[in-house]
């Protein structure tokens, strides 16, 4: 919690310095906005509404403007990166400028499903892109891959938490993270807008990962055989969920957050791994696209609900 106090105080400094006297100078018609207002107009919006257009990296404008003007160029160039180190047709989403290149979410093309992110070089200099250059940060599209691989193989018992889901949404003013916003940038491994699924390693990546990188063209049942008969650790297995409060002013519900919470911890048939939950109000970051206020309710790490 104290990061999350830390990371509110500065977005507070932010809009007290960037707002300089004029934001409390405000004539008598206009009445003065409190400093909960001023942040959440600065720098959070509806859930309902984001789109991840504003989704930045710090240091990123120059890049992404360079990155954007030779779209084409990143577009042919991340694709064929894929292809040739993982064996993977992918289609680009979202271009976000960083320091010295640009971060390009993409997402696979079919199943399994994720989403994941490359990085490629920009010269500021020459205002050019270095297409032989894409690269990934160690690991990241591996998780992805795996992560959307466990996803497939155990669709059915998925299906049955997007029930669960789908029917808590309908029944309570809550809502999930529109499926844009995952995929311009908010999506990583395999995302929905209600959850991430994250794989850690352990005897699921060591099955699946190998055989993937040499044919990843395989049916789902082929990939589940390779499972059969594993001893698999719950917490190298986390499924994250992530709902907003429907009203824009609403504070999280305790009364909501405890039935859903009851009702994972009581369900059956889920597919193995560790389980959380956070309940957030109505906004999100619009740089960020993640909600770190202190309101939020929890369930997470280290007081999951254990699937095995």
């Amino acid at each position: 919690m104290k990061k999350k106090r830390f990371i509110y105080t500065s977005i507070l400094a932010g809009v007290i310095i960037l707002g300089g006297c004029s934001t409390f100078t405000n004539s008598k018609e206009e009445p003065k906005k409190t400093t909960k207002e001023l942040i959440e107009d600065q720098y959070f919006k509806s859930v309902q509404d984001y789109t991840a257009e504003e989704y930045s990296l710090p240091n990123g404008s120059e890049t992404d403007k360079i990155a954007e003007e030779h779209k084409e160029e990143v577009h042919k160039a991340v694709k064929a990166y894929f292809k040739e180190n993982y064996k993977t047709d992918v289609k680009v989403n979202n271009i976000v400028g960083a320091v010295d290149g640009a971060s390009v979410s993409v997402e696979s093309v079919g199943k399994p499903h994720f989403y994941t992110y490359a990085i490629i070089p920009v010269d500021k200099q020459t205002e050019e892109v270095d297409p032989s250059g894409v690269w990934s940060q160690e690991g990241q599209v591996e998780t992805a891959i795996i992560s959307g691989l466990y996803a497939w193989i155990f669709e059915e018992e998925f299906q049955k938490l997007d029930q669960y889901l789908d029917e808590k949404v309908t029944q309570y003013p809550i809502v999930g993270i529109p499926n844009v916003a995952n995929q311009n940038g908010v999506g990583n491994y395999h995302t929905t807008p209600y959850y991430k699924v994250v794989i850690y390693g352990g005897s699921v990546e060591e099955k699946l990962l190998a055989p993937y990188l040499d044919n990843p063209n395989r049916s789902k049942e082929e990939w589940a055989k390779m499972l059969e008969g594993e001893s698999i650790d719950p917490s190298m297995v986390a499924t994250l969920i992530q709902l907003y409060m429907e009203e824009p002013d609403a504070e999280p519900s305790k009364e909501i957050f405890n039935e859903v919470v009851s009702g994972l911890s009581e369900m059956e048939g889920l597919a193995l791994g560790q389980y959380g939950f956070i309940l957030h109000d109505n906004t999100i970051n619009k740089s960020s696209g993640q909600n770190t206020k202190d309101n939020s309710l929890e369930r997470t790490y280290p007081d999951d609900i254990i699937k095995d």
